[in-house]
C-alpha cells in the first residue's frame, strides 16, 4: 500500500508539530529525531539544514547523518552538509572518511582560507581530539599555502602539548600573512614556551608599540607575567583598566597577577567582580575557594568551591571541598555527603564524585564500602573508565594490605578477584608477580613477568622487573642481561635499570663494569639498596676496608635499611 500525498503530507504536519513540542519542553533529543522525520517528507532544504544542525549539537550521529544527506540531496550544489558529514564521520567512521568530507567542502567553497577557517572552528569543539588533529593536519598539508590552517593547527598543537609543531606551524603562519595579529600573538606565546623568552617578549613588545589595541596589550601583559615580569605587567594592567575598567580578561589578568603576588586581599576582590561574568564564575569561584583555604576561613571556602559546577577546576573543587570537611573539620561522613550530593546534582561528574568517595572510605580502613560503591557505580556505567581504573586500583591496594600483614590466602584471594573481572589489566598482573615473589613462588612469578614483557615490549620498568628477578634470585643472568639491554635502550637514564645492570654484571664475575654502573645509578639516585650493591662489588674485588667504610656511612644514614641490615650479616667484621 503507498502512502498519497495527503498521507505524505499529515504524516510531515505530525513531525513538525511533535518537534516544535518537544522543542518548546527542551526535549531536544525528540525534537532532533522528529525534525529528521519531517525533513526526509519535506523538499525544503532548510528542515534538513536545521535537523543537521540541531543533531550537530546535541552529538546525534545517526541522525546527524541522515539529515545531512537529506540536505545534499536537496542541495547538491552546496558544500555546507559536507562539513557536518566530516564531523559525524569523525565519530561514527574515522579520520579517513571525515578527511574526504572535509575536502570535498573546502574544494567547493568560494573562499579556501575561510572554509579552513570554518573546519578550525567546527573541529576545535569535537571530544575526539586526537581525530581532529590529524584532520587539520592533513588539510593543512593539502593546502599549505593558507595561513588560516597553520594558525588553527598550531592551536590545536597547542592543546595537545606538541609545542614544537606548534611553534613551526604558529611561525608559518606569521610568514604567510604578516600583518596577521592573532597569528603574531600566538608565535609569541609559542616562542615563550619554547624557552626563547626574550624573542617572545621583543615581539609582543614590537606588536604592542605598532599597533596599541586592548587585545595586545593584553597579551603583551600575560606573556610578562608568565616570564615573571610581574612589575611591567602590572603597569600595562592597570593602564588597560583604567581605559576599560570593566574589561573582564584584564580583571582576570590582574586577579592571577595578586594571587601570585600574594596579595590575597586585592585577588579576592578582582575575582568577587568576575563572578558575574558567566564565562569566568566557575574559576572565580574555585579561586576564592582558594584564598579562603589559604586564609583558614573553612566554610567560606567550602561555599566557594560548592559553586564549581563546570569546567577544568570542578573536581578539584569538590575534592578540596571534602578534604577540609574531612581534615580541618573533622567531618568524615559530611565529606562523604558533600561529594554524594555534588555527584547526584551534577551527573557529569558522578564517577570522579564516586572515586572521591571510595578514597576517603578507604583512608578510613573501610575497604569493603569503598569496593561496594565501585562496584555498585559500574552496575550503572559497566564501561566507565574513570570507576574501572579506580576498582582496579583498590584491587591492587586490597592485594598490598593483605600481604603486608602476610595474610598470603587473603593476597591470592584478592588479586584473583582482581584478575577475573580484568584479566589484561597490566597493574594487577604486575601485582600478582610482586606476590608471588613474596611468596617465593618464583617461577610463576617470573611466568607472569615473562607474558607482561611479551605484552608489552617497550615498558622498560617491566623489562627491568624481569631482568633484576632473574639475575638476583634464579641466576639466569645471561637472560636477565638480555632484559635489562632492552630496558637501558628504552630510558638509558633510568637508575634503577642501571643499578640492576650493574648487578647483573657482578653476577657474571664483571666486577670492575659492574662498579661503573653501580656508582653512576648512585650518583642519580642515592638509594640504601644501591649503596649495598656497591659495597658487595667492593667486597668481592677486595677492596675490604673501602667496603666495610661505606657501610658504617651508610648504616648511620640508612639505619632502617633491611639491604644494608642483610649486608651485616654476611660481611666479615
Amino acid at each position: 500500500m503507498t502512502m498519497t500525498e495527503s498521507d505524505r503530507r499529515v504524516d510531515f504536519d505530525s513531525h513538525l508539530l511533535l518537534a516544535e513540542i518537544a522543542r518548546e519542553g527542551q526535549d531536544l533529543d525528540q525534537a532532533a529525531e522528529h525534525y529528521l522525520e519531517a525533513s526526509l517528507l519535506s523538499d525544503d532544504p532548510g528542515l534538513a539544514e536545521l535537523s543537521t544542525e540541531l543533531a550537530h549539537q546535541l552529538g546525534l550521529t545517526e541522525i546527524g547523518i541522515k539529515a545531512a544527506e537529506r540536505w545534499k540531496e536537496l542541495r547538491p550544489d552546496n558544500t555546507r552538509p559536507h562539513i557536518f558529514l566530516g564531523v559525524f564521520r569523525l565519530r561514527s567512521s574515522g579520520t579517513e572518511p571525515a578527511l574526504a568530507e572535509f575536502k570535498i567542502f573546502i574544494e567547493g567553497a568560494s573562499n579556501t582560507a575561510a572554509a579552513i577557517e570554518r573546519s578550525v572552528e567546527i573541529l576545535s569543539s569535537e571530544p575526539n581530539q586526537l581525530g581532529a588533529t590529524i584532520i587539520l593536519r592533513e588539510l593543512v598539508a593539502s593546502y599549505p599555502e593558507i595561513a588560516e590552517g597553520h594558525y588553527g593547527l598550531a592551536r590545536f598543537n597547542m592543546r595537545d602539548n606538541d609545542f614544537s609543531a606548534a611553534l613551526v606551524n604558529s611561525e608559518t603562519a606569521t610568514i604567510l600573512r604578516p600583518d596577521w595579529i592573532e597569528a603574531q600573538l600566538l608565535y609569541a606565546r609559542t616562542l615563550l614556551i619554547a624557552g626563547r623568552t626574550e624573542e617572545a617578549l621583543a615581539l609582543s613588545e614590537k606588536l604592542f608599540e605598532d599597533e596599541s589595541s586592548t587585545e595586545t596589550r593584553l597579551e603583551y601583559a600575560e606573556l610578562l607575567l608568565s616570564s615573571g615580569n610581574h612589575e611591567k605587567a602590572k603597569k600595562l594592567l592597570e593602564l588597560v583598566l583604567a581605559e576599560n575598567p570593566q574589561l573582564p580578561e584584564a580583571i582576570r589578568a590582574m586577579a592571577f597577577l595578586m594571587l601570585t603576588e600574594n596579595e590575597l586581599e586585592n585577588a579576592r576582590e578582582y575575582f568577587e567582580t568576575l563572578r558575574s561574568d558567566a564565562r569566568y564564575k566557575n574559576e572565580a569561584f574555585f579561586y576564592l575557594g582558594r584564598i579562603a583555604e589559604a586564609e583558614n576561613q573553612y566554610l567560606q571556602a567550602i561555599r566557594s568551591y560548592s559553586r564549581v559546577t563546570e569546567g577544568n577546576n570542578a573536581i578539584e573543587a569538590q575534592l578540596r571541598a571534602a578534604h577540609i570537611l574531612y581534615i580541618n573539620l573533622d567531618d568524615q561522613e559530611g565529606a562523604l555527603l558533600h561529594l554524594r550530593e555534588f555527584g547526584i546534582a551534577n551527573p557529569n561528574y558522578s564517577s570522579e564524585m564516586l572515586v572521591g568517595q571510595s578514597d576517603i572510605l578507604i583512608q578510613l580502613t573501610r575497604q569493603d564500602e569503598a569496593m561496594e560503591l565501585l562496584s555498585k557505580g559500574l552496575e550503572q556505567s559497566p564501561n566507565d573508565d574513570v570507576l574501572n581504573s579506580a576498582r582496579v586500583q583498590l584491587y591492587v591496594l586490597q592485594t598490598q594490605i593483605a600481604k603486608d600483614a602476610e595474610d598470603y590466602q587473603a593476597a591470592n584471594q584478592i588479586i584473583d578477584r582482581g584478575l577475573n573481572l580484568y584479566p589484561k589489566n597490566m597493574s594487577l598482573r604486575y601485582a600478582q608477580a610482586l606476590l608471588f615473589q613474596e611468596q617465593d613462588r618464583l617461577i610463576q612469578a617470573v611466568r607472569v613477568l615473562e607474558m607482561l614483557v611479551k605484552d608489552y615490549p617497550s615498558d622498560a620498568g617491566l623489562l627491568n622487573a624481569l631482568g633484576y628477578l632473574l639475575t638476583d634470585k634464579m641466576d639466569r643472568h645471561i637472560e636477565a642481561k638480555g632484559y635489562l639491554e632492552r630496558a637501558l635502550n628504552i630510558e638509558p637514564n633510568n637508575p634503577a635499570i642501571i643499578d640492576s645492570m650493574g648487578w647483573v654484571l657482578f653476577k657474571l664475575g664483571r666486577n670492575e663494569e659492574a662498579l661503573s654502573y653501580l656508582e653512576q645509578a648512585l650518583e642519580m639516585f642515592p638509594d640504601p639498596e644501591v649503596i649495598a650493591h656497591i659495597i658487595d662489588v667492593h667486597w668481592a674485588l677486595d677492596n675490604k676496608d673501602t667496603a666495610k667504610q661505606i657501610f658504617q656511612s651508610a648504616l648511620k644514614e640508612h639505619p632502617e635499611s633491611t639491604h644494608l641490615q642483610e649486608l651485616k650479616n654476611r660481611l666479615s667484621p
